[in-house]
């Protein structure tokens, strides 16, 4: 029997999940058809046009001439509904990988912000990355001695709250400028959720409670403390919208990340790496996201960000049935996901977060470095990283 489980060392790298990550047909899902199309405002940051060639089926040659796009096969519920990319939360960064004692620098839908940590509040805070005074970058500065952001060019400091709280070159006994509310810096909502800083990119006074009203997505499995829990995280040269897509493409697994991966074996192999098809579909779809179905798991995506895969009832994948009664409720218990966060950061470049809970073999992660889970992860992001990277090609205007 061989059920879903991870390796000894690394769930990403190995994949020891018996995925049968292979298909021979694999349109374009169609909530991206629709919510795309409302990508006009991030790719305002860009003057230079690209077009995106993606091979259809196999042919002996390639042909780089645009296609008409596939016809509608799941209508989804909401066509005349648009969605607001600028009213959604997204993830900047896991809270492991932030440095409380510095700025940090980030930038979201073309957006740059400064993450850092308000020690008299504590709390993680998200401005603007631009100074009130000269627009230099707070992510440049520092944290002082009481706590506050301080931009490094003139010295202002800065609050929590986004209030100017010391403008060195001031007069002490002058007006108190540093109270006007254009010496305030521009504060972005923010949280804490799964162990991850988020942001509301919208300074609107009206947004300022938000988290009341609206949450980041939520994930049971990384709140659950009898999951493990280990993330990474990486920006990645090419667009949200190739990462995304790739992520949810099993076809490319067994060729593009050959001997890096390990995924089911066909019964007759026609190839090398033993391509082969595989039964996938959509049970939900809406402008929200949708719910699919394969035949080891399920896998769900949440707009705009959150895309994971989690197992099912976890039985031999050989004969289609629990291996003994005596082990069946055991392996009803074990329960693993495949949890990854796409941000789109600008036009061509995205960042990925990612974790792979689990509720057996936890032990694993409390010994195992997690630079070592990091050498197969980024290895297998490395493997197709050339060919995502050039697969969107600049084209001249005419």
């Amino acid at each position: 029997m061989e059920a879903l489980r991870l390796s000894s060392v690394s769930p990403f790298c190995n994949a020891t999940f018996k995925l049968e990550y292979n298909k021979t047909h694999f349109t374009k899902p169609k909530f991206l058809s629709f919510q795309f199309s409302s990508l006009s405002t991030l790719s305002s940051f860009s003057s230079k046009p690209y077009k995106i060639f993606t091979t259809l089926s196999p042919s002996s040659q390639v042909s780089t001439e645009a296609t008409d796009p596939p016809e509608r096969e799941l209508e989804t519920n909401s066509q005349e509904e648009k969605f607001d990319w600028f009213s959604q939360w997204y993830p900047l960064m896991p809270v492991c990988d932030l440095d409380k004692r510095v700025p940090h620098a980030k930038k979201v839908l073309g957006l740059d912000v400064v993450v850092w940590w308000d020690r008299n509040e504590n709390e993680w805070r998200v401005f603007a990355d631009a100074c009130p005074h000269r627009l230099a970058p707070l992510s440049e500065g520092r944290i002082d001695q009481w706590g506050r952001l301080q931009c490094v060019y003139h010295g202002w400091c800065f609050s929590g709250s986004g209030d100017c709280k010391f403008i060195p070159q001031a007069p002490p006994d002058g007006p108190p400028v540093h109270t006007f509310e254009k010496a305030c810096a521009a504060v972005y909502p923010s949280t804490v959720q799964h162990d991850i800083v988020w942001f509301w990119p919208n300074i609107a006074p009206r947004y300022k409670d938000i988290i009341k009203t609206k949450k980041p997505p939520h994930i049971p499995e990384l709140d659950d403390p009898s999951f493990t829990k280990l993330f990474g995280n990486r920006d990645i040269p090419y667009g949200y919208e190739v990462l995304l897509e790739n992520l949810m493409d099993p076809a490319h697994v067994p060729y593009a990340h050959y001997g890096l991966m390990r995924t089911r074996k066909p019964k007759v192999k026609l190839d090398r790496e033993g391509g082969r098809p595989v039964e996938m579909s959509v049970n939900k779809i809406d402008i929200n996201g949708f719910i699919g179905k394969q035949e080891w798991g399920s896998s769900k995506f949440l707009a705009p960000c959150i895309f994971f895969a989690y197992t099912d009832l976890m039985k031999d994948q050989e004969n289609g049935s629990a291996s003994s009664a005596g082990a069946e409720k055991k392996l009803e218990q074990q329960r693993a996901a495949l949890i990854f966060i796409c941000v789109p950061v600008s036009p061509g470049h995205s960042r990925l977060i990612w974790a792979f809970p689990r509720n057996f073999q936890t032990w694993i992660d409390k010994v195992v470095p997690r630079w070592i889970f990091h050498i197969g992860q980024n290895l297998i992001l490395d493997s197709d990283l050339y060919l995502l990277h050039v697969e969107v090609i600049p084209v001249s205007v005419c």
